[in-house]
């Protein structure tokens, strides 16, 4: 059991290093990406709480905070498929948009601050951070995601 622990423990750590990064950051130093789709543009602060809760203060929108790891699956499905979709748009824009790797010291002082416990979790939080709610997890289709996000926000 113990060698089979260590095992996986070693692949994982394998497989977050094979990860391809296609972010890159803005210029002026600010870790942004901006995602374009057919309706717009969305802008993702990457691993930057303290820029992405001026930007929500700043702008009157709560902050959606995806927690990943480049290692989990679910977590690729969210962000490289439900996030960059059409119909998300008009969701998404209604948020200041942030993504924390959680194995980076940011990204897991976020994590143990909201308790989470598995991944992929999207927390929706005021710009001081207070939870409003939260996703754990991908839903079997991007409509019942975005109808667990409108949910939140009705809340």
């Amino acid at each position: 059991m113990r060698y089979t622990a260590i095992a996986l423990l070693v692949v994982g750590l394998c497989l977050a290093g094979c990860g391809s990064q296609e972010e890159e950051p803005a210029a002026g130093g600010e870790d942004l990406y901006t995602q374009t789709a057919e309706q717009g543009e969305l802008t993702w602060y990457i691993d930057d709480f303290d820029a992405a809760s001026d930007a929500s203060l700043e702008q009157g929108k709560p902050l959606l905070i995806d927690l990943y790891a480049d290692w989990c699956g679910p977590c690729h499905t969210l962000g490289e498929d439900y996030f960059v979709r059409d119909e998300m748009k008009p969701v998404l824009s209604n948020y200041v948009l942030l993504r924390m790797d959680i194995d980076l010291p940011g990204g897991e002082e976020l994590a143990t601050r909201y308790g989470v416990r598995a991944i992929p979790t999207v927390v929706i939080a005021e710009a001081d951070g207070t939870e409003i709610g939260r996703i754990v997890g991908v839903t079997p289709t991007v409509g019942e995601y975005i109808n667990k996000l409108e949910e939140i926000g009705l809340e």
